[in-house]
């Protein structure tokens, strides 16, 4: 059974292997040469102590660093896609047409009508390809991470959303996912066409609501709150406001992920807004100096309030994505065998 299984991915395993040994090139030898670039400029004055601050050395590797991304930055962005859209590619062409293609052919009957029960064909055909589509998502998540580390260290940003998503160990749940999904509503829906379109509206669905409402959830945030005085507005990076509210640019831990900050109230949790202390602003719209602003504000007690997940959160969170995208994994492959199993019944 395994065998025949295997046959009949064949014509899509080839290609999909070709695809990915021609990525897996693009990924070695476009990375080899930035990382010995990168390694390079860094070497230049790493000898002299002075990478940092404003030494020729330094503004001479920032100048290089600065051509380096700006030189794989349409690379960057088309690698990424690729290892982002990984998922749904698997979903739509592997996962969906696995049953409801021999479903609408009818050559499910011959394996049924021999010594092969259904949930053991079901069971072979859903652990090849799926264990296939996880080796490709692993792959091409490991090459994107290694290939993006220089350009990773200067965005300093791997909380965007794209780079969250493409890098690490969450590829790998995404990939099992988009397969299931599309193994079982191929065999709900018995037509490839229609189950191919399900599956890839389906999946992005999730990949839009997840990273907004769960992702931010999986570990509760930290939620640091600052007094408006001049002492807190000195480490103020700017400020903007409306005529309904205003905000400060409150500092964040290094590497964090800010996930909401909130307009300034007075205390009793109230948003005040610019017209309530209108003395404090200069006229004109001129922008304000913060900590000359944060004086004059200083007497009313007015608190603003920072949401954010640590540095050391990354982890925990990319681990906590991934498991539960396995879990809606497994809960689709479940309804499967149940719906295999009451076909038969």
């Amino acid at each position: 059974m395994i065998w025949v299984a295997w046959r009949q991915f064949r014509p899509q395993a080839v290609t999909g292997l070709a695809l990915l040994a021609a990525a897996a090139i693009l990924f070695l030898v476009t990375g080899s040469r930035m990382h010995h670039s990168y390694t390079t400029a860094l070497a230049g004055c790493a000898p002299l102590g002075a990478c940092d601050g404003a030494t020729a050395a330094a503004r001479t590797l920032g100048a290089q660093l600065s051509l380096l991304q700006r030189s794989y930055e349409p690379m960057f962005m088309l690698l990424q896609l690729l290892v982002l859209a990984a998922p749904a590619v698997i979903g739509i062409f592997w996962g969906a047409p696995l049953i409801s293609r021999e479903l609408e052919s009818g050559t499910h009957q011959l394996a049924w009508n021999q010594t092969v029960t259904r949930t053991r064909w079901l069971a072979v055909k859903l652990g090849v390809v799926g264990v296939a589509s996880i080796a490709v998502a692993a792959l091409l998540s490991w090459l994107l991470t290694w290939w993006a580390g220089p350009l990773d260290e200067l965005n300093g940003d791997r909380w965007a959303a794209m780079t969250f998503a493409s890098r690490d160990v969450v590829p790998l749940g995404y990939a099992a996912f988009a397969f299931a999904l599309g193994a079982t509503v191929g065999l709900l829906v018995r037509r490839t066409l229609p189950a191919m379109a399900i599956t890839l509206a389906v999946f992005i669905a999730m990949q839009l609501l997840v990273p907004a409402f769960v992702r931010p959830h999986l570990l509760p945030p930290t939620t640091t709150t600052f007094p408006i005085n001049q002492a807190s507005a000195s480490q103020f990076r700017d400020f903007w406001g409306t005529q309904t509210d205003f905000h400060f640019d409150l500092p964040t831990p290094r590497d964090a992920w800010l996930t909401s900050q909130p307009p300034v109230t007075d205390p009793s949790g109230q948003v005040v807004r610019i017209a309530d202390y209108s003395g404090c602003f200069p006229d004109g719209g001129d922008a304000p100096d913060l900590r000359q602003l944060g004086a004059c504000l200083a007497k009313n007690d007015l608190h603003q309030t920072v949401v954010y997940h640590p540095a050391n959160h990354y982890w925990p969170l990319q681990w906590m994505e991934t498991g539960l995208f396995l879990v809606f994994c497994g809960a689709l492959v479940g309804s499967c065998f149940w719906w295999i199993r009451r076909r038969q019944n």
